[in-house]
């Protein structure tokens, strides 16, 4: 099937496809790639390869309704194809952007994550770490959200509904984003009835200096709180992040990574990362060196 669909697409190709940065109607075609070597405690010493493959499809009606789509058609791990890739569908006009399918809900919309930088296989994503997913995909993962922009200020009301039957309540998020000098400011709320959560975030850059903190609370269950801090100067970024998870009857889970990037040119980046992860009774570390290349 992958075959077929790869050929039709070179087919596509050949009557005139987009490139990646090409933002005309059409198709287009980005990717990214990773090649380098990872170990650490949970994982042996081992080289790794990563390959993603994205397609985008853009239009544009005479009246100037934007509509398009995007997906993650071949994704490979080490040599391991994924199961699936996240796809959405939009529309967008004067009245703002529909959004529907694996996408971010108001809540992750709104909200900053703290990290900076990138490494191979991700391993700055320690167990402290939190993507601010919220409650996405806590159904079937088909999320619809509605955003829109005016000036420095942005909305977004989402929702993921039950349905399986069960009856559950729809996941409904609400995010709100403003922009002001240097400072960024993201708040966000999301529940299906049985958990709340409200998440806010703040980053800001001065000169050559970059800084994220992000804080949720996720009602009955517990808390997190987020902090990365990011030099750059030319082709160099040096950056931490923290996290930490603390639930509400007690006991943490927390962790750290470290990011060296260095950018050889503007589609090849060498990539050096150390990520650790306290457990409370245990804990892990992993780290990874290569190189990100993107097409």
């Amino acid at each position: 099937m992958k075959k077929v669909l790869l050929a039709t697409t070179a087919l596509i190709a050949s009557a005139g496809i987009a490139a990646a940065g090409d933002l005309s109607t059409g198709v287009h075609i980005s990717g990214s790639a990773e090649i380098g070597v990872v170990g650490g405690d949970t994982i042996d010493t081992q080289f790794w390869s990563d390959l993603d493959v994205n397609f985008k499809l853009t239009g544009e009606t005479d009246n100037g309704l934007t509509f398009g789509a995007s997906i993650d058609l071949d994704e490979l791990a080490n040599g391991i194809p994924a199961t699936s890739g996240p796809a959405a569908v939009w529309v967008s006009g004067g009245f703002g952007t529909i959004t529907i399918g694996d996408t971010d809900g108001a809540l992750d919309w709104a909200m900053k994550e703290a990290i900076i930088g990138g490494t191979i296989n991700d391993v700055q994503e320690h167990a402290g770490f939190n993507g601010n997913s919220g409650l996405d995909g806590v159904y079937d993962g088909q999320v619809a959200r509605y955003d829109n922009s005016f000036g420095d200020f942005g909305v977004a009301v989402s929702a993921e509904v039950d349905d399986s039957g069960a009856g559950g309540d729809a996941a409904i998020g609400i995010g709100v984003k403003y922009s002001f000098s240097m400072v960024n400011l993201g708040l966000g709320y999301q529940s299906d009835g049985i958990v709340d959560i409200v998440g806010v975030s703040v980053d800001a850059t001065f000169g050559d200096i970059t800084a994220i903190v992000n804080y949720t609370d996720f009602d009955t269950i517990g808390t997190h709180t987020g902090f990365a801090l990011g030099y750059s100067m030319d082709a160099l970024t040096v950056a931490m992040n923290w996290g930490e998870f603390e639930a509400t009857g007690g006991g943490t889970i927390s962790g750290w990574g470290a990011i060296v990037n260095y950018d050889l040119s503007d589609d090849v980046t060498l990539k050096a990362g150390y990520g650790f992860s306290d457990f409370g009774a245990t804990d892990s570390n992993v780290y990874s060196v290569g190189l990100g290349l993107s097409f």
